[in-house]
């Protein structure tokens, strides 16, 4: 069974669940600085924005940016407290909102997600909750899954790419010129992206005013694929020490995938 830990929050629009048991649905790659908050919010508030910094962070926000679909087996790795839960999963994709997961174990479909850039299904393959669809285009997963991630970051993620949020300026501190820090007007959350000696991103991580942590995503063991260098492992953190762990043991960028696959019956 799925953990109750990563249980569906009952929302107004969606009273997926009966029992307690939820669907997991997940991934992508936000970061933030654990340095001095007060440094980083007067840089945040009082800079204007670095033009190097800029060119980097949509550097970063390009990156695999050819790839537009993908097909894909893997592991999902979920731990708290202890406790460690793992699963096959079988997804495709495709940018910027269209996706199909499902989650096996033991050889058998669990659960399974699906978005067609306008409706959002959910199906249980065990009869933990009977089969629903919403209208949604990016719907936020956080209420479902306790991770802050959007529909289109989770994609993101699936296609080997770093998630796109706003800002309106950027900056580097000199103690730290491969980590770029960027900031949206009017927004408390900072964004950190740090690149490795090839420039290729490692970390993406978000943080509150306070500069805890939001949501921390790391890319590593990464392989080539069709010309395309990917992530082979993709961890996934939130402030609450919950861990998503993603092993991509085999992806296919820009194959394609026909427009039904992303149905599910009842959507």
């Amino acid at each position: 069974m799925i953990p109750a830990y990563l249980s569906f929050r009952q929302v107004k629009d969606l009273d997926l669940w009966r029992s307690g048991v939820g669907v997991v649905t997940i991934f992508l790659f936000t970061v933030i600085f654990t340095g001095p908050g007060c440094v980083l919010l007067g840089l945040q508030s009082g800079k204007q924005t670095n033009t190097h910094a800029e060119d980097i962070i949509n550097r970063i926000q390009a990156f695999n940016g050819q790839i537009s679909t993908s097909k894909g087996t893997g592991e999902l790795t979920l731990i708290q407290g202890g406790r460690k839960e793992k699963y096959k999963i079988i997804w495709a994709a495709q940018s910027p909102n269209r996706v199909r997961m499902t989650l096996l174990m033991s050889g058998h479909p669990v659960e399974t997600i699906a978005s067609t850039g306008q409706w959002v299904t959910f199906a249980s393959h065990t009869g933990a909750h009977e089969l629903h669809s919403a209208v949604s285009k990016d719907p936020d997963l956080d209420p479902y899954i306790n991770i802050p991630l959007r529909l289109s970051e989770l994609v993101s993620l699936l296609l080997g790419k770093v998630p796109k949020r706003p800002f309106d300026r950027a900056w580097i501190l000199p103690e730290k010129p491969n980590t770029v820090f960027a900031s949206q007007s009017f927004s408390s959350e900072i964004q950190e992206c740090l690149t490795n000696e090839t420039g290729i991103p490692t970390r993406y991580r978000v943080l509150d005013k306070k500069m805890n942590l939001i949501l921390g995503i790391w890319y590593s063991q990464f392989f080539k694929r069709d010309n395309f260098i990917l992530p082979g492992v993709i961890t996934i953190k939130d402030g609450n020490q919950r861990i998503m762990k993603i092993a991509l043991n085999d992806i296919m960028p820009n194959i394609h995938i026909k427009e039904s696959v992303f149905r599910l019956t009842g959507s």
